[in-house]
């Protein structure tokens, strides 16, 4: 399994060298997105990742920054299908499942496709799936979701809207939060995981590593992502501050950065 960080910074105004939150996961030939930030299409593409192997893109709330790029994303595949008929015979007849926690958005985003070149008409089919609490998919990739309180608690009779994922694959577990509201709520499925991926636009880094070490759950690395104003005014400061907690399992990620399991 590895990982690749398409972009590593929170909803913040647009920082050097950096792009909102987006993860890629590829494992046995496929490719899985977990949110998808505005970069997440160049940074994937450019890293030389295979586009017309994704198998699920996974969006854990539908703010800009987890989901500004999802669009072009999406318009890229097509695009890849014009380029040739090898292109377009890969993708001919598939199914590409979208899961998302308001399918309002969802329809936004595919009305702005309907109205690029071409109508949006595609060899692929897209899927979308409202996000619930439960496991998502199985196979190649199991991948679980649970609610958060980033967005708070929902009136009665409404669906959550903000979740974070377990992905398993290869033998490997790794918890990603999305956004979060405190770190009780993950606790229950960091334990075992190989990577736990935490956000910091909302915590500082070395809180939720004093946390984590005096929750007493087996972890492997904790990985930090989704930075917010802390770590952007002060990487080095900050990644000091966690590796006094944890030492070498702490790892701050960039955009670019590849982790392989």
């Amino acid at each position: 399994m590895i990982l690749h960080i398409l972009g590593s910074c929170s909803g913040t105004e647009p920082y050097p060298n950096r792009h909102h939150t987006s993860v890629a996961l590829e494992t046995e030939g496929r490719l899985y997105f977990f949110d998808a930030g505005e970069n997440c299409c160049h940074a994937s593409y450019n890293l030389g990742l295979d586009q017309l192997c994704t198998q699920g893109i996974f969006i854990s709330h539908t703010h800009m920054d987890h989901v500004g790029g999802l669009p072009h994303l999406l318009w890229n595949l097509r695009k890849l299908c014009t380029l040739s008929l090898e292109n377009q015979e890969r993708m001919a007849g598939r199914i590409i499942p979208v899961y998302i926690p308001d399918l309002a958005v969802f329809q936004g985003i595919y009305q702005m496709l309907l109205g690029s070149e071409g109508h949006y008409e595609t060899v692929f089919s897209l899927e979308p799936h409202l996000v619930a609490d439960g496991v998502l998919c199985q196979g190649a990739l199991r991948v679980e979701a649970f609610h958060n309180l980033h967005l708070g608690t929902p009136a009665a009779g409404e669906p959550w809207k903000s979740f974070s994922f377990t992905a398993e694959a290869e033998g490997k577990k790794l918890l990603y939060s999305g956004d979060f509201g405190q770190l009780p709520e993950l606790l229950p499925h960091a334990s075992h995981a190989d990577l736990v991926f935490l956000e910091t636009g909302h915590h500082r880094a070395c809180d939720l590593c004093r946390e984590l070490l005096e929750s007493g759950i087996d972890f492997g690395q904790a990985v930090f992502y989704h930075h917010g104003v802390e770590i952007l005014r002060d990487y080095e400061g900050e990644l000091a501050l966690a590796k006094e907690v944890l030492g070498d399992r702490v790892v701050f990620t960039n955009d670019g950065s590849r982790i392989e399991l």
